[in-house]
């Protein structure tokens, strides 16, 4: 790990303990952001999706009428992790095909909002729509407000989600996902992602 790494993973470690001692939930809550909720030009859902929250959650809003457009981001194999496999579950929720689109290039955060902004200009889309997991929203709406200038972003948490803010100091799995959002928040700002 270079010297940075190490840095970067000592930051995280540091808020984490110290939310793990006055054992309160503020870290958590922090990474959650909720827009209000308006008709927009399309929806784009982070891959990353194993248990499919994030594409019900989307394919909800459609279903309400919030958007006509969804598009689905990944390039990694697997279910959840590939666009494909987002659309094929979309699909069974329902969300017709043409009103589908997907970018298969992505592997991060960054390369999916990357990848996702030349769809969102073909379509002249103003506002959209970003749906992922309570935990993820802060980092990857902060990124695709980088990489989409012009663009409102309304963000959207999955809901319901397998991950909760409240009392994530005491699992291990709670501690990891935290102290990883927040040491991936910091590479992102030093790297000027966000």
């Amino acid at each position: 790990m270079t010297p940075w790494g190490r840095r970067r993973v000592g930051a995280a470690l540091l808020v984490v303990l110290g939310a793990m001692v006055l054992g309160r939930d503020r870290p958590a809550t922090r990474l959650v952001v909720a827009d209000p909720l308006a008709p927009s030009d399309a929806i784009v859902v982070m891959a990353g999706d194993p248990g499919y929250e994030r594409t019900a959650a989307a394919a909800a809003l459609m279903r309400a009428g919030l958007a006509r457009t969804l598009i689905l981001t990944g390039g990694e194999p697997g279910p959840g992790d590939s666009a494909e496999s987002l659309r094929a579950h979309a699909l069974q929720l329902g969300v017709p095909r043409e009103n589908i689109k997907v970018e298969t290039l992505s592997h991060t955060t960054r390369e999916a909002v990357q990848a996702a902004a030349p769809l969102i200009a073909a379509m002249g889309a103003r506002t959209v729509i970003l749906v992922t997991s309570p935990y993820h929203q802060r980092r990857a709406t902060a990124a695709a407000r980088k990489a989409w200038p012009g663009v409102v972003v309304r963000s959207h948490p999955a809901s319901p989600s397998f991950w909760k803010p409240e009392g994530w100091w005491r699992s291990a799995g709670g501690i990891r996902v935290v102290a990883s959002e927040y040491a991936k928040l910091l590479y992102y700002r030093t790297r000027g992602w966000i």
